[in-house]
């Protein structure tokens, strides 16, 4: 059985748990409030609505991600989003039980079934999630890249990640690896860096598989052109089909629908809060509440983007296009919190209306920047193969602190990977960017001892501190991208 057919059953064995696990919480919240004496009118309008009822649960809990595989994730973000899905699911069980059957669907039952669901499911979840990392975690990691500069980066990664599932074991230089070729038994997993060669990297590959380890390759960015590549056949010859990127006509009608219907009813929804900020703003700091920028657009056309005015007026006057970094100090105070909390993007949603942007997308950027970028990666344009968007995959899946090449993949992966269905999730998944803290920006401080000793650990003790303020400071500027 190959990897997806196992990940299908998973999915599927995921998603009948949930749906037992549901009504299992509206049974006991039934028993709770009435005990053995429910009504009859209450228990059929439960029974009438069931069916669509569990459409609706398998619909929000796949747009909140809750079914892909969450090992090697965060507990916290898994249970943070269970809770975001059950007050989803919470609100729509009123809606929908409001529209078929009034309020014979008591109020109090389903508040009621809201906490046992949240208790059970996190619960599950929990439970499965650390039989996952006992068996699972603690992988040894070997680290492969073209030398020390570059694959100190990737240290980095691992321990900014959840802890508990990697332990950096070792980093060896591609020309070292043959040398040290024993390493590979004592380690788990092996990464590669996109820095290596083809003919390195499969020959590399070839001997892990051949020892049975796991390996993880970092893609380089032309090769995520292939992931919904078509295989054909051209006489007795295998081919792969790569076709261009982009949207097909029928996709650009239904996202364009999409947009205007969507975006008309944020605009209005969203007008009271548009409203306070657009006084709030000149109150702050003197100058206008709307600010406006060039922005490039689909296929390189430009625009004048909209935002609610967070930095000072005239920010870049002195110091030419600069990309914002962390703790500013051009951002005035209600600034601070209208970027944390995303508000100063909703002026977007008339670039929206208007044509010029989708509300899921990659995030526009300005031609000087754009310019610098095409100069040192060469698949950068590809990116405006579509619309820019208010939100995007690079937002829901990356941190503030992720450089522009790593961003650039998830952009990639999204023109290549788009469906209607990728744009709800990523609008379901940007709910959760928002109200959750904001994720660490670089090294934090109290990982920094930590950092120098696995440095220290894998041999490199003269640049421990030298190297760790170099990631910092990478991860500030190139984090700053809007």
């Amino acid at each position: 059985m190959n990897r997806n057919s196992k990940m299908r059953i998973y999915k599927g064995l995921f998603a009948l748990l949930d749906l037992c696990l549901v009504n299992l919480a509206f049974v006991g919240a039934f028993w709770f409030k009435f005990g053995n004496a429910i009504p009859d009118y209450n228990w059929d309008s439960y029974e009438n609505v069931l069916p669509w009822l569990s459409i609706v649960t398998l619909i929000i809990f796949y747009m909140f991600d809750l079914y892909s595989n969450w090992r090697r994730k965060n507990l916290y973000s898994l249970l943070y989003v269970i809770v975001l899905a059950v007050v989803t699911l919470g609100l729509s069980t009123m809606a929908l039980t409001f529209w078929y059957r009034g309020f014979s669907f008591p109020r109090s039952v389903i508040l009621l079934s809201m906490l046992i669901q949240l208790l059970l499911l996190a619960a599950t979840r929990t439970m499965i999630w650390w039989f996952a990392k006992r068996r699972y975690g603690l992988r040894r990691v070997l680290i492969i890249d073209r030398d020390l500069e570059s694959g100190v980066g990737f240290v980095h990664k691992f321990l900014s990640h959840a802890a508990g599932w990697f332990v950096v074991h070792k980093f060896l230089s591609v020309e070292q690896w043959r040398v040290h070729i024993d390493i590979i038994e004592e380690v788990d997993v092996v990464l590669l860096s996109p820095s290596l060669t083809k003919d390195e990297r499969s020959e590399i590959l070839s001997y892990c598989a051949r020892c049975r380890k796991e390996v993880l390759i970092v893609p380089e960015l032309f090769e995520l052109f292939v992931l919904d590549a078509e295989p054909q056949q051209i006489d007795d010859m295998l081919v792969l089909s790569v076709q261009p990127p982009g949207l097909t006509p029928a996709q650009l009608f239904i996202k364009r629908t999409f947009d205007i219907v969507a975006s008309l009813v944020l605009i209005i929804f969203l007008s009271p809060i548009m409203l306070s900020l657009y006084i709030l703003v000149p109150l702050n700091s003197n100058g206008k509440a709307i600010f406006k920028q060039e922005r490039m657009g689909r296929n390189g056309k430009k625009y004048m983007i909209y935002k609610f005015r967070s930095m000072i007026e005239g920010a870049e006057k002195l110091t030419g296009p600069t990309l914002a970094t962390d703790k500013d100090p051009r951002i005035t105070p209600l600034g601070r919190f209208i970027r944390a909390t995303r508000l100063d993007e909703l002026p977007q949603l008339f670039n929206v209306l208007k044509g010029d942007m989708s509300l899921v997308g990659p995030r526009p950027e300005r031609q000087f920047f754009i310019e610098q970028f095409e100069q040192t990666i060469r698949d950068y344009s590809y990116r405006m193969s579509v619309k820019p968007g208010i939100t995007g995959l690079a937002q829901v899946m990356a941190k503030y602190s992720t450089d522009t090449e790593d961003k650039l993949r998830f952009d990639l992966m999204y023109v290549h990977n788009y469906s209607f269905a990728l744009d709800i999730k990523i609008l379901f998944q940007t709910i959760r960017v928002v109200l959750q803290s904001e994720q660490a920006r670089g090294i934090d401080k109290k990982y920094k001892s930590e950092y120098e000793s696995m440095l220290k650990h894998l041999g490199y003790s003269e640049i421990a501190s030298g190297q760790e303020d170099k990631v910092h400071s990478k991860n500030k500027i190139s984090g700053g991208i809007s």
